[in-house]
């Protein structure tokens, strides 16, 4: 039998090297496998929302029929990178936002009743792209934008295989002064509730600290990293000094008094364009009454083969 060598490492037969073929191949299966369930799962959320809005706004016209004015709706979107490739359709997406929503900053208190849904449009992590790409598009439409910044990683990658580094201090500076809202990220962009209570409000304060000595301004509005949080976490952030937390979760946003936590939808400039708009308009807030049903269930179902298991 053959043998082939890889140097620095043990010897490997002809078998092994076929054997690597074959999980290559499996490994793409698999791949594939699940990039075809997460379109699926897109197509069910976008059908769902769909039929919702269509709800929704029926009972909206039969609240302004009856000389009544329905509450105003307000949601908060909020990207990742806009690529190169990507620029034209992220220009289209906000030419479409300005013409179906009022833009409106992501730290505002109060909405005035308007037939126009507010939207506003956040940024996470701070990479290279917003200043490069993102910004000049919302600068020339004149839309307010808030960035949250990994304040430990100005400057880096926020990962080790990501080619794209984040904004520097002196972009962070020049993106401040010509009017983007600074918001923090955490200093590391950890999982905030996979690490304990200490760890957690040292990200939140540091970070806080950082950006606001940088900045000679008070840093007030937070966001999570990943989108997750936990009861345990949101009063941390007040303790750290925040006025305002963004959260993944697609609730309606500014709808209470003194909201401290507010919800958020992701939208990609990828973004089908009747789906983009339906996220505009508030149509996927169904998702976390979906999601807490699911872990109901799941909690449910592990009781009872907890019970038949003893």
């Amino acid at each position: 039998m053959q043998q082939v060598v890889d140097e620095g490492g043990p010897a490997a037969t002809d078998f092994e090297g076929a054997d690597h073929a074959t999980i290559n191949a499996a490994s793409s299966d698999e791949a594939g496998r699940g990039r075809v369930s997460q379109n699926l799962l897109r197509v069910v959320k976008f059908a769902v929302s769909l039929g919702f809005w269509c709800l929704s706004e029926a009972r909206r016209i039969l609240v302004r029929l009856s000389g009544r004015v329905p509450p105003p709706i307000a949601t908060v979107i909020y990207y990742h990178q806009v690529l190169p490739h990507e620029r034209q359709r992220f220009a289209r997406q906000l030419d479409h936002l300005c013409k179906w929503a009022k833009p409106i900053p992501a730290d505002l208190y109060g909405l005035v009743p308007c037939a126009t849904p507010y939207v506003s449009v956040t940024f996470d992590d701070g990479w290279s792209s917003f200043a490069e790409i993102a910004f000049p598009e919302l600068r020339e439409r004149k839309i307010p934008v808030t960035l949250f910044v990994v304040a430990g990683r100005l400057g880096r990658r926020l990962e080790p295989f990501t080619d794209e580094p984040l904004i520097t201090a002196a972009q962070l500076e020049w993106l401040a002064a010509s009017g983007v809202t600074i918001g923090s990220h955490t200093l590391t962009h950890c999982l905030l509730p996979t690490v304990d209570e200490a760890t957690a409000l040292y990200e939140l304060r540091e970070s806080r600290r950082v950006l606001s000595g940088m900045l000679e301004r008070e840093v007030t509005l937070f966001a999570f990293p990943f989108g997750q949080s936990d009861s345990r976490l949101i009063p941390l952030c007040s303790d750290a000094g925040y006025q305002r937390v963004f959260t993944g979760l697609p609730h309606l946003a500014f709808s209470r008094p003194g909201e401290f936590e507010t919800g958020r939808i992701r939208v990609d400039p990828s973004d089908w364009p009747l789906e983009f708009y339906l996220k505009l308009m508030g149509a996927y807030r169904w998702l976390p009454a979906a999601i807490a049903l699911k872990s109901r269930l799941r909690r449910a179902t592990r009781r009872v083969i907890g019970r038949f298991d003893r």
